[in-house]
Protein backbone atom coordinates (compact mmCIF):
# COMPACT_ATOMS: atom_id res chain seq x y z
CA UNK A 1 0.00 0.00 0.00
CA UNK A 2 1.25 3.48 -0.80
CA UNK A 3 1.25 5.14 2.59
CA UNK A 4 0.48 8.83 3.03
CA UNK A 5 3.62 10.98 2.92
CA UNK A 6 4.61 12.81 6.09
CA UNK A 7 3.57 16.46 6.28
CA UNK A 8 6.32 18.89 5.32
CA UNK A 9 6.33 20.97 8.50
CA UNK A 10 7.81 19.91 11.80
CA UNK A 11 5.63 19.08 14.79
CA UNK A 12 6.74 22.35 16.46
CA UNK A 13 5.50 24.35 13.45
CA UNK A 14 2.22 22.46 13.69
CA UNK A 15 1.76 23.26 17.37
CA UNK A 16 2.56 26.92 16.72
CA UNK A 17 -0.52 27.04 14.47
CA UNK A 18 -3.33 26.44 16.98
CA UNK A 19 -6.00 27.25 14.40
CA UNK A 20 -4.80 24.41 12.18
CA UNK A 21 -4.60 22.00 15.10
CA UNK A 22 -8.10 22.99 16.19
CA UNK A 23 -9.51 22.51 12.69
CA UNK A 24 -7.91 19.08 12.30
CA UNK A 25 -9.20 17.93 15.69
CA UNK A 26 -12.67 19.29 14.95
CA UNK A 27 -12.67 17.61 11.53
CA UNK A 28 -12.03 14.30 13.34
CA UNK A 29 -15.23 15.04 15.30
CA UNK A 30 -13.51 15.20 18.64
CA UNK A 31 -15.62 16.62 21.44
CA UNK A 32 -15.16 20.34 22.29
CA UNK A 33 -13.71 19.52 25.72
CA UNK A 34 -11.21 17.13 24.11
CA UNK A 35 -10.19 19.79 21.58
CA UNK A 36 -9.69 22.32 24.35
CA UNK A 37 -7.49 19.88 26.26
CA UNK A 38 -5.46 19.15 23.10
CA UNK A 39 -4.90 22.89 22.55
CA UNK A 40 -3.76 23.20 26.14
CA UNK A 41 -1.43 20.25 25.60
CA UNK A 42 0.14 21.92 22.58
CA UNK A 43 0.72 25.15 24.50
CA UNK A 44 2.28 23.27 27.42
CA UNK A 45 4.65 21.29 25.25
CA UNK A 46 5.83 24.40 23.41
CA UNK A 47 7.05 25.67 26.80
CA UNK A 48 8.98 22.44 27.48
CA UNK A 49 11.93 22.11 25.06
CA UNK A 50 12.89 18.67 26.40
CA UNK A 51 9.45 17.14 25.78
CA UNK A 52 9.05 19.03 22.51
CA UNK A 53 12.21 17.30 21.31
CA UNK A 54 10.74 13.98 22.41
CA UNK A 55 7.56 14.80 20.52
CA UNK A 56 9.53 15.57 17.36
CA UNK A 57 11.28 12.21 17.67
CA UNK A 58 7.92 10.48 18.12
CA UNK A 59 6.42 12.23 15.07
CA UNK A 60 9.45 11.37 12.93
CA UNK A 61 9.42 7.70 13.87
CA UNK A 62 5.79 7.41 12.73
CA UNK A 63 6.78 8.09 9.15
CA UNK A 64 10.02 6.14 8.89
CA UNK A 65 9.63 2.46 7.92
CA UNK A 66 10.85 0.24 10.71
CA UNK A 67 11.58 3.16 13.02
CA UNK A 68 8.57 2.87 15.32
CA UNK A 69 9.33 1.46 18.76
CA UNK A 70 6.28 1.43 21.00
CA UNK A 71 8.36 0.53 24.03
CA UNK A 72 10.08 3.91 23.81
CA UNK A 73 6.82 5.64 24.75
CA UNK A 74 5.61 3.45 27.58
CA UNK A 75 6.51 6.16 30.07
CA UNK A 76 3.99 8.53 28.49
CA UNK A 77 2.03 10.12 30.07
CA UNK A 78 4.54 10.99 32.78
CA UNK A 79 2.01 12.98 34.81
CA UNK A 80 -1.62 14.12 34.70
CA UNK A 81 -1.00 17.36 32.77
CA UNK A 82 -2.77 17.90 29.46
CA UNK A 83 0.58 18.00 27.67
CA UNK A 84 1.37 14.49 28.89
CA UNK A 85 -2.15 13.02 28.58
CA UNK A 86 -2.50 14.17 24.95
CA UNK A 87 1.19 14.00 24.00
CA UNK A 88 0.70 10.95 21.77
CA UNK A 89 -2.30 12.24 19.83
CA UNK A 90 -0.49 15.30 18.44
CA UNK A 91 1.76 13.46 15.91
CA UNK A 92 -1.37 11.75 14.59
CA UNK A 93 -3.40 14.92 14.19
CA UNK A 94 -0.46 16.39 12.27
CA UNK A 95 -1.11 13.75 9.61
CA UNK A 96 -4.83 14.37 9.13
CA UNK A 97 -4.51 16.57 6.06
CA UNK A 98 -2.11 14.20 4.31
CA UNK A 99 -4.38 11.27 5.13
CA UNK A 100 -7.39 13.07 3.67
CA UNK A 101 -5.44 13.63 0.42
CA UNK A 102 -4.43 9.96 0.33
CA UNK A 103 -8.03 8.80 0.75
CA UNK A 104 -9.11 11.16 -2.03
CA UNK A 105 -6.40 9.79 -4.33
CA UNK A 106 -7.81 6.31 -3.73
CA UNK A 107 -11.36 7.60 -4.38
CA UNK A 108 -12.38 6.50 -0.90
CA UNK A 109 -15.34 8.48 0.43
CA UNK A 110 -14.45 10.95 3.16
CA UNK A 111 -17.19 9.45 5.34
CA UNK A 112 -15.15 6.23 5.51
CA UNK A 113 -12.17 8.15 6.86
CA UNK A 114 -14.33 9.90 9.44
CA UNK A 115 -15.70 6.55 10.60
CA UNK A 116 -12.17 5.15 10.75
CA UNK A 117 -10.88 8.04 12.85
CA UNK A 118 -13.78 7.72 15.30
CA UNK A 119 -11.37 5.40 17.13
CA UNK A 120 -9.69 8.54 18.46
CA UNK A 121 -12.77 9.39 20.51
CA UNK A 122 -13.25 5.79 21.57
CA UNK A 123 -9.75 5.59 23.02
CA UNK A 124 -9.86 9.04 24.63
CA UNK A 125 -13.00 7.94 26.47
CA UNK A 126 -11.45 4.57 27.28
CA UNK A 127 -8.60 6.42 28.94
CA UNK A 128 -11.14 8.40 30.98
CA UNK A 129 -12.83 5.16 32.11
CA UNK A 130 -9.52 3.60 33.13
CA UNK A 131 -7.73 6.54 34.70
CA UNK A 132 -10.45 9.04 35.55
CA UNK A 133 -9.13 11.62 33.05
CA UNK A 134 -9.48 11.91 29.27
CA UNK A 135 -6.26 11.25 27.43
CA UNK A 136 -4.73 9.20 24.65
CA UNK A 137 -2.20 6.36 24.76
CA UNK A 138 -3.04 4.14 21.80
CA UNK A 139 -0.66 5.61 19.24
CA UNK A 140 0.75 2.16 18.47
CA UNK A 141 -2.70 1.04 17.33
CA UNK A 142 -3.95 4.30 15.76
CA UNK A 143 -0.82 4.66 13.65
CA UNK A 144 -2.30 1.82 11.60
CA UNK A 145 -5.34 4.00 10.88
CA UNK A 146 -3.21 7.03 10.03
CA UNK A 147 -1.06 4.94 7.69
CA UNK A 148 -4.10 3.78 5.73
CA UNK A 149 -3.77 0.17 6.85
CA UNK A 150 -6.84 -0.05 9.11
CA UNK A 151 -10.15 1.12 7.64
CA UNK A 152 -13.57 1.04 9.26
CA UNK A 153 -16.48 -0.11 7.11
CA UNK A 154 -19.70 0.19 9.05
CA UNK A 155 -19.52 -1.69 12.34
CA UNK A 156 -16.12 -3.37 11.80
CA UNK A 157 -12.54 -2.53 10.88
CA UNK A 158 -10.44 -4.31 8.26
CA UNK A 159 -6.70 -4.47 7.64
CA UNK A 160 -4.87 -6.18 4.74
CA UNK A 161 -2.44 -8.69 6.24
CA UNK A 162 -0.81 -12.08 5.78
CA UNK A 163 -2.27 -15.11 7.54
CA UNK A 164 0.01 -15.69 10.48
CA UNK A 165 -1.52 -18.61 12.36
CA UNK A 166 -0.06 -22.17 12.23
CA UNK A 167 -3.16 -23.43 10.50
CA UNK A 168 -4.34 -24.80 7.17
CA UNK A 169 -7.86 -24.59 5.75
CA UNK A 170 -9.01 -27.44 3.52
CA UNK A 171 -12.14 -27.78 1.41
CA UNK A 172 -13.67 -31.07 0.33
CA UNK A 173 -13.68 -31.33 -3.45
CA UNK A 174 -17.15 -32.93 -3.57
CA UNK A 175 -19.15 -31.76 -0.57
CA UNK A 176 -17.48 -28.32 -0.31
CA UNK A 177 -17.19 -28.86 3.45
CA UNK A 178 -14.48 -26.82 5.19
CA UNK A 179 -11.94 -28.30 7.58
CA UNK A 180 -9.29 -26.51 9.66
CA UNK A 181 -6.07 -28.42 10.41
CA UNK A 182 -3.49 -27.30 12.96
CA UNK A 183 0.11 -27.09 11.81
CA UNK A 184 2.93 -29.07 13.39
CA UNK A 185 5.46 -27.75 15.86
CA UNK A 186 3.11 -27.00 18.74
CA UNK A 187 1.70 -28.95 21.66
CA UNK A 188 -1.89 -28.99 22.88
CA UNK A 189 -3.49 -29.98 26.17
CA UNK A 190 -6.68 -31.98 26.76
CA UNK A 191 -8.68 -28.72 26.58
CA UNK A 192 -7.81 -28.55 22.88
CA UNK A 193 -5.77 -25.36 23.29
CA UNK A 194 -2.09 -24.67 22.78
CA UNK A 195 0.09 -25.71 25.69
CA UNK A 196 1.63 -22.22 25.97
CA UNK A 197 -1.79 -20.64 26.58
CA UNK A 198 -2.93 -19.26 29.92
CA UNK A 199 -4.86 -21.91 31.84
CA UNK A 200 -3.50 -24.83 29.80
CA UNK A 201 -3.12 -27.92 31.99
CA UNK A 202 -2.59 -31.65 31.69
CA UNK A 203 -0.46 -33.83 29.44
CA UNK A 204 0.78 -32.30 26.22
CA UNK A 205 0.11 -33.84 22.80
CA UNK A 206 2.57 -32.85 20.09
CA UNK A 207 0.76 -31.93 16.89
CA UNK A 208 1.58 -33.65 13.63
CA UNK A 209 0.81 -32.32 10.17
CA UNK A 210 1.90 -34.42 7.19
CA UNK A 211 1.87 -33.26 3.58
CA UNK A 212 2.13 -35.08 0.29
CA UNK A 213 2.23 -33.40 -3.09
CA UNK A 214 1.55 -30.03 -1.51
CA UNK A 215 -1.66 -31.18 0.20
CA UNK A 216 -2.37 -32.12 3.81
CA UNK A 217 -2.73 -35.86 4.29
CA UNK A 218 -2.77 -36.21 8.09
CA UNK A 219 -3.24 -33.71 10.89
CA UNK A 220 -5.24 -32.59 13.90
CA UNK A 221 -8.62 -31.12 13.00
CA UNK A 222 -9.98 -28.01 14.71
CA UNK A 223 -13.43 -29.01 15.93
CA UNK A 224 -16.60 -26.97 15.50
CA UNK A 225 -16.24 -25.51 19.00
CA UNK A 226 -12.82 -24.08 18.13
CA UNK A 227 -10.74 -26.66 20.00
CA UNK A 228 -8.11 -28.93 18.46
CA UNK A 229 -8.73 -32.68 18.42
CA UNK A 230 -6.20 -34.79 20.30
CA UNK A 231 -6.05 -37.53 17.64
CA UNK A 232 -4.98 -36.79 14.06
CA UNK A 233 -7.25 -37.34 11.07
CA UNK A 234 -6.24 -38.92 7.76
CA UNK A 235 -7.37 -37.09 4.62
CA UNK A 236 -7.96 -39.18 1.52
CA UNK A 237 -5.80 -38.39 -1.49
CA UNK A 238 -7.48 -36.01 -3.99
CA UNK A 239 -10.48 -35.53 -1.67
CA UNK A 240 -9.39 -32.25 -0.08
CA UNK A 241 -7.62 -29.17 -1.42
CA UNK A 242 -5.88 -26.39 0.43
CA UNK A 243 -7.80 -23.11 0.62
CA UNK A 244 -5.66 -21.13 3.06
CA UNK A 245 -2.14 -21.48 4.47
CA UNK A 246 0.24 -19.35 6.54
CA UNK A 247 1.49 -16.41 4.48
CA UNK A 248 -1.63 -16.09 2.31
CA UNK A 249 -3.27 -12.68 1.88
CA UNK A 250 -6.18 -12.04 4.25
CA UNK A 251 -8.16 -9.20 5.74
CA UNK A 252 -7.59 -8.96 9.48
CA UNK A 253 -10.79 -8.02 11.27
CA UNK A 254 -10.90 -5.68 14.28
CA UNK A 255 -13.91 -4.89 16.46
CA UNK A 256 -14.13 -1.31 17.72
CA UNK A 257 -15.95 -0.63 20.96
CA UNK A 258 -18.89 1.70 21.31
CA UNK A 259 -21.81 -0.12 19.67
CA UNK A 260 -23.64 -3.45 20.00
CA UNK A 261 -22.24 -6.33 17.98
CA UNK A 262 -25.44 -6.48 15.95
CA UNK A 263 -25.44 -9.35 13.41
CA UNK A 264 -27.15 -7.24 10.74
CA UNK A 265 -24.55 -4.47 11.11
CA UNK A 266 -21.71 -7.02 11.05
CA UNK A 267 -23.10 -8.69 7.93
CA UNK A 268 -23.28 -5.30 6.24
CA UNK A 269 -19.64 -4.61 7.14
CA UNK A 270 -18.59 -7.89 5.50
CA UNK A 271 -20.59 -6.97 2.40
CA UNK A 272 -18.87 -3.61 2.21
CA UNK A 273 -15.41 -5.17 2.59
CA UNK A 274 -16.09 -7.65 -0.19
CA UNK A 275 -16.36 -4.88 -2.79
CA UNK A 276 -14.36 -2.10 -1.10
CA UNK A 277 -10.89 -3.61 -1.38
CA UNK A 278 -11.11 -4.75 -5.03
CA UNK A 279 -12.44 -1.28 -5.91
CA UNK A 280 -10.02 0.91 -3.96
CA UNK A 281 -7.01 -1.39 -3.53
CA UNK A 282 -6.75 -3.27 -6.81
CA UNK A 283 -2.97 -3.28 -6.30
CA UNK A 284 -3.34 -5.68 -3.35
CA UNK A 285 -3.73 -9.47 -3.76
CA UNK A 286 -7.26 -10.74 -3.25
CA UNK A 287 -7.93 -11.75 0.35
CA UNK A 288 -8.36 -15.49 0.78
CA UNK A 289 -10.14 -15.05 4.12
CA UNK A 290 -11.24 -12.58 6.76
CA UNK A 291 -9.53 -13.48 10.02
CA UNK A 292 -9.98 -12.28 13.57
CA UNK A 293 -8.27 -12.80 16.93
CA UNK A 294 -10.31 -11.52 19.85
CA UNK A 295 -11.56 -12.16 23.37
CA UNK A 296 -15.03 -12.18 21.82
CA UNK A 297 -14.17 -15.52 20.19
CA UNK A 298 -13.39 -17.27 23.49
CA UNK A 299 -15.49 -20.49 23.20
CA UNK A 300 -16.54 -20.34 26.85
CA UNK A 301 -18.67 -17.27 26.14
CA UNK A 302 -21.12 -19.52 24.32
CA UNK A 303 -21.66 -21.38 27.61
CA UNK A 304 -22.17 -18.16 29.58
CA UNK A 305 -24.62 -16.44 27.23
CA UNK A 306 -27.94 -17.41 25.61
CA UNK A 307 -27.79 -18.74 22.03
CA UNK A 308 -29.37 -15.59 20.59
CA UNK A 309 -26.85 -13.23 22.23
CA UNK A 310 -24.96 -11.03 19.79
CA UNK A 311 -21.58 -12.39 20.89
CA UNK A 312 -22.73 -15.99 20.38
CA UNK A 313 -24.09 -15.18 16.93
CA UNK A 314 -20.86 -13.38 16.10
CA UNK A 315 -18.82 -16.45 17.07
CA UNK A 316 -20.95 -18.77 14.96
CA UNK A 317 -20.30 -16.67 11.87
CA UNK A 318 -16.68 -17.91 11.97
CA UNK A 319 -14.72 -21.10 11.65
CA UNK A 320 -13.12 -20.82 15.09
CA UNK A 321 -9.67 -21.93 16.23
CA UNK A 322 -7.34 -21.48 19.24
CA UNK A 323 -4.35 -19.15 19.03
CA UNK A 324 -0.89 -19.88 20.33
CA UNK A 325 0.16 -18.10 23.51
CA UNK A 326 -3.40 -16.98 24.26
CA UNK A 327 -4.07 -15.00 27.44
CA UNK A 328 -7.07 -13.47 29.18
CA UNK A 329 -5.51 -9.98 29.22
CA UNK A 330 -7.75 -8.53 26.50
CA UNK A 331 -10.85 -10.06 28.08
CA UNK A 332 -10.10 -8.36 31.40
CA UNK A 333 -9.29 -5.04 29.69
CA UNK A 334 -12.41 -4.98 27.52
CA UNK A 335 -15.04 -6.61 29.69
CA UNK A 336 -14.55 -5.03 33.12
CA UNK A 337 -14.74 -1.40 34.33
CA UNK A 338 -11.37 0.28 34.33
CA UNK A 339 -9.85 -2.68 32.49
CA UNK A 340 -9.18 -4.63 35.70
CA UNK A 341 -10.87 -7.56 37.43
CA UNK A 342 -12.71 -6.13 40.47
CA UNK A 343 -12.32 -7.69 43.93
CA UNK A 344 -16.01 -8.63 44.01
CA UNK A 345 -18.99 -8.70 41.65
CA UNK A 346 -21.10 -6.16 43.55
CA UNK A 347 -20.35 -3.19 41.29
CA UNK A 348 -20.63 -5.08 37.99
CA UNK A 349 -23.40 -3.75 35.76
CA UNK A 350 -24.01 -6.33 33.05
CA UNK A 351 -24.94 -10.00 32.97
CA UNK A 352 -21.84 -10.74 30.90
CA UNK A 353 -19.57 -9.07 33.45
CA UNK A 354 -21.08 -10.98 36.37
CA UNK A 355 -20.99 -14.32 34.58
CA UNK A 356 -17.44 -13.75 33.41
CA UNK A 357 -16.43 -12.79 36.95
CA UNK A 358 -17.89 -16.03 38.32
CA UNK A 359 -16.31 -17.99 35.46
CA UNK A 360 -12.87 -16.62 36.33
CA UNK A 361 -13.35 -17.20 40.06
CA UNK A 362 -14.18 -20.82 39.26
CA UNK A 363 -10.70 -21.19 37.82
CA UNK A 364 -11.33 -20.66 34.10
CA UNK A 365 -9.09 -18.46 31.94
CA UNK A 366 -11.19 -16.62 29.31
CA UNK A 367 -8.42 -16.54 26.71
CA UNK A 368 -8.60 -14.94 23.31
CA UNK A 369 -9.22 -17.12 20.26
CA UNK A 370 -9.32 -16.85 16.49
CA UNK A 371 -11.83 -17.20 13.70
CA UNK A 372 -11.96 -16.96 9.94
CA UNK A 373 -14.48 -16.53 7.17
CA UNK A 374 -13.83 -17.71 3.62
CA UNK A 375 -15.06 -15.91 0.48
CA UNK A 376 -17.63 -15.00 -0.57
CA UNK A 377 -17.60 -13.19 2.77
CA UNK A 378 -21.09 -11.71 2.58
CA UNK A 379 -22.61 -15.15 2.00
CA UNK A 380 -20.56 -17.13 4.51
CA UNK A 381 -20.63 -14.77 7.50
CA UNK A 382 -23.82 -14.01 9.43
CA UNK A 383 -25.88 -15.76 6.78
CA UNK A 384 -27.72 -18.22 9.02
CA UNK A 385 -30.98 -17.45 10.74
CA UNK A 386 -30.28 -20.12 13.38
CA UNK A 387 -27.95 -18.49 15.93
CA UNK A 388 -26.94 -21.89 17.24
CA UNK A 389 -25.70 -22.99 13.85
CA UNK A 390 -22.38 -22.11 12.28
CA UNK A 391 -18.97 -23.38 11.48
Amino acid sequence: MNLPPPPPETIADYLHAPGTLRRDAAWCRLAPDHIAAIETAAAELLRRPDRLADLARCASSLTEPGAWDGAAWRDTPRDASAGERFFLILPLLQRVRGLRDWYAARSIPEAVLLDTLSDLTIWIETNRERSGLPGFREIGWLREHFSGRVIRLGRLQFQPALFGHPLFVLRNCRSRAVCLVAGAGHGITPQGIYADSEGAAGPVTELVCEEEGGEIRRGHVVQADGRIAAAPTVFASDAWRRELAPGDAVLALHIPAGAPLDPVACRDAFRQAETFYPRHFSDLPAARAVTCSSWLLYPGLCDLLPPDANIVRFQHAFHRFPVAGATSRQTIERAFPGGVLPPDRGALRSTLQRRLFDHIRQGHAPIGAGGLVLPPFSQDAFSRDDPAGGA
